[in-house]
């Protein structure tokens, strides 16, 4: 009887471990999380930002005081193929880098573009990198999540 017992055990222990090693394996590789084109965003009175396209909300208050300006009429972002948002507006001389996580965006790199602010930025998917455009001086800068692509 006890033999029956610890047998019994042993298959139901086994059984056990069995279905969980079939628990959640699925693995996709190869994920593109690109945004074909920017999002230009008004944000509201408090600072946040949603686009409704791609679903994300957040505020650009903590931007805003890196940048120590008070506020922006539209926020520019995109997120690359790797999942790296990419965030600017006129008057910033900065592009944010941020990395999605649970519940925020956290920062990544801060890609110093230009002392005086950008006047029109216009943010472009191209494959590998993403293209910056100040419409105002035809500046272009090519980055990724490293900072400005071809420097050291």
């Amino acid at each position: 009887m006890a033999n029956f017992k610890i047998t019994t055990l042993l298959t139901g222990v086994a059984l056990m471990l069995s279905v969980a090693a079939c628990g959640p394996s699925l693995v996709i590789q190869n994920v593109d999380y690109s945004q074909p084109i920017e999002s230009v965003i008004t944000p509201a009175e408090d600072h946040t930002i949603h686009d409704q396209r791609y679903a994300i909300s957040f505020s650009v208050a903590p931007l805003l005081t890196e940048e120590n300006i008070s506020s922006v009429n539209e926020v520019h972002l995109i997120r690359n193929h790797k999942g790296y948002y990419f965030v600017t507006a006129a008057g910033f001389s900065n592009i944010y880098v941020l990395k999605a996580a649970e519940g925020e965006l956290a920062l990544q790199t801060i890609i110093q573009l230009t002392g005086n602010g950008l006047g029109q930025p216009a943010l472009n998917q191209r494959g590998d990198y993403i293209e910056v455009v100040d419409l105002s001086t035809g500046q272009t800068y090519q980055v990724n999540e490293e900072g400005i692509r071809g420097e050291a």
